[in-house]
């Protein structure tokens, strides 16, 4: 993980001195909460050059970087982030992974493809599945991605806002460290063995970004996503117990 942070620190600064000396704007694909954060810090250090984030949704966590000289005005900035609904052909419903994995089988990266969202919620105006993709790609996405699946789909250029809330459920556990094996174990509710096997296997995500270790350190504001078990972000350190076992509060995204 700190390797490939180090790497995109790395490929920021450049980006950020270029844009500075030739004055000329610069897209990035979509980056992860703790890209933006990093590109946020950076862009600080350049007075003269300015950052964007778009991500198509109302609340999106996967964003665009768009890098301007300060001259440009924020609103005259196009962020080439495209929306997309999915309508299924038929009857049958898709979900995010579906979505996901389909999208991927087009060997597209990854990060040319924002958030995606599947909203069954009847009481607002945008409802079904929808994800956010570099407007670059409109024309290869128009005309293959045409099925999820076993269902054939109909793609549509999506011009209306998709306002959506972030629904999580927080949970508490009790752990006897910040250790990432330990809180794996205890939000999963297995075995320290199994918990070290999905670490192992690669099917724990630390800050978006596949974790090996066992003993790496977790702290509060931490997202561990556990592959078909789900996503949490560790949101409080409530307190520590006589027996001094910590007590954590995350939220599980649903």
């Amino acid at each position: 993980m700190v390797d490939e942070l180090k790497e995109f620190t790395k490929r920021a600064k450049d980006i950020l001195a270029n844009v500075a000396f030739t004055g000329r704007m610069k897209y990035l694909d979509f980056l992860n909460v703790s890209e933006q954060e990093i590109m946020a810090a950076m862009v600080k250090k350049y007075p003269e050059v300015q950052v964007k984030f778009a991500g198509g949704f109302s609340v999106a966590e996967r964003c665009r970087a768009i890098i301007a000289p300060t001259y440009i005005s924020e609103e005259s900035i196009d962020s080439k982030v495209s929306m997309f609904k999915i309508e299924v052909i038929g009857t049958g419903e898709v979900t995010h992974s579906q979505v996901l994995g389909s999208l991927m089988g087009l060997n597209i990266a990854r990060n040319v493809i924002g958030d995606i969202s599947v909203i069954n919620d009847n009481t607002v105006d945008a409802n079904g599945a929808f994800f956010a993709a570099c407007s670059e790609f409109d024309g290869f996405l128009l005309g293959n991605f045409t099925k999820i699946g076993h269902c054939d789909i109909h793609l549509i250029v999506w011009e209306e806002p998709v306002v959506r809330e972030a629904l999580v459920e927080n949970i508490e556990v009790i752990v006897s460290s910040m250790r990432l094996d330990v809180i794996v174990k205890a939000l999963v509710n297995v075995s320290r063995t199994k918990a070290e096997a999905y670490l192992e296997a690669g099917f724990v995500r630390h800050n978006h970004v596949v974790e090996k270790k066992v003993s790496r350190i977790c702290s509060v504001g931490d997202i561990l996503s556990i592959r078909r078990v789900g996503r949490f972000k560790i949101v409080d350190n409530k307190k520590t117990t006589k027996s001094g076992k910590i007590v954590l509060v995350a939220s599980k995204s649903l």
